[in-house]
């Protein structure tokens, strides 16, 4: 059984008629005849009660119809999917973060882009350190990544500054650190932090 059965037989079922069908379908009429022939031998049932004007689903005909229908507009759909990834308006695009830059600016704004430009795509969001994000970036388990800070230059990988992340420190007054107006925390990479008290 091929896709032309089922729309041959859809539209003589949704007709009732054999020559508007072949009209609907562009085929010629014995041409069409014989095609629904072939599909009863090959089910083994009449689809259709022959009348003197036209023909009549069977019992089995009308149950054939609906899922004949359901299976051609499932293949369609397919289609349209694929032919949509063929034209990369459709797909899947795995995105890194750090968790502290997920709730407000760039972050939540560029996904909120993207789905209106690319509503058909799977997201998948994936919360990592910046460390990781970088290596799983590299080897292919990430299509991109909101990290803190670029830990090298990579000639394999493009960045793009697309925030500058204020930072600060808020301690009780009177505390040491409060007499500093500047500090670099360990493990900040030099990032300056301004002090609030």
């Amino acid at each position: 059984m091929e896709l032309r059965h089922l729309r041959y037989f859809v539209a003589v079922g949704e007709e009732q008629h054999y020559g508007r069908a072949a009209r609907r379908l562009r085929v010629a009429q014995p041409a069409l005849s014989r095609q629904i022939q072939d599909l009863e031998d090959e089910l083994g049932f009449k689809l259709f009660d022959r009348l003197p004007r036209g023909v009549r689903l069977s019992a089995a005909g009308k149950l054939f119809l609906e899922d004949a229908r359901r299976t051609l507009q499932e293949v369609n759909e397919a289609a349209d999917r694929a032919a949509r990834v063929a034209r990369g308006l459709s797909g899947t695009l795995r995105v890194g973060f750090t968790e502290n830059a997920s709730w407000r600016g760039v972050f939540p704004y560029s996904f909120r882009r993207f789905r209106e430009h690319q509503p058909d795509a799977e997201l998948q969001l994936q919360p990592a350190a910046s460390l990781e994000q970088f290596e799983a970036v590299r080897a292919g388990r990430l299509d991109a990544g909101f990290i803190n800070f670029m830990p090298k230059s990579d000639p394999e990988l493009d960045q793009l500054r697309v925030a500058i992340q204020h930072i600060e420190l808020a301690v009780p007054r009177r505390h040491p650190l409060t007499k500093l107006k500047k500090t670099a925390l360990a493990g900040s990479h030099g990032r300056t932090v301004c002090l609030v008290s």
